[in-house]
């Protein structure tokens, strides 16, 4: 089963999922329109109101330990190890972009009838901003024709 149709079908099934629970709430909500039982508007009486609470200052007093002798410190700042972010793997063709250049380039899957050579894939990406593309994977497009991990700069 390709991928394309794997995602058909699963959308197709959140589709009728969500109709059905749509259709629940409708169906619900006539239900409690049709009620003849009262309702009544939530009340608070004054006495359900704690007054220790609204005082009118904030509260600047620190927390209490969470168990006796044991005190919060907030962590030290050199301490905490920062992950370094490392990019996603996007397959080459989720989007009609070739990743293999790059998880956020776009280099078309397919150029346009006409940008066949590879100086003319060349030239239609240099107009589109791209300058310097990296080539860490596979050179589908023949870009790099002398292997040098940098398509397009010959």
């Amino acid at each position: 089963m390709t991928r394309n149709k794997l995602i058909s079908l699963v959308v197709a099934g959140a589709v009728v999922v969500a109709a059905v629970v749509v259709g629940a709430f409708l169906v619900l909500g006539r239900d409690e329109e049709k009620s003849t039982k009262p309702v009544s508007a939530p009340t608070a009486l004054a006495e359900d109101v704690p007054t220790d609470v609204v005082t009118g200052e904030p509260d600047t007093s620190s927390p209490e330990p969470v168990a006796p002798g044991v005190t919060m410190t907030p962590p030290d700042p050199k301490a905490v190890a920062q992950a370094k972010a490392s990019p996603i793997p996007v397959p080459e063709n989720v989007d009609g972009c070739d990743h293999a250049y790059g998880v956020s380039i776009c280099v078309p899957w397919e150029f346009p009838k006409g940008v066949d050579s590879q100086a003319e894939k060349c030239e239609y990406l240099k107009v589109r901003g791209f300058t310097r593309l990296e080539v860490p994977g596979r050179d589908r497009h023949g870009l790099d024709p002398d292997k040098n991990k940098i398509a397009c700069d010959n």
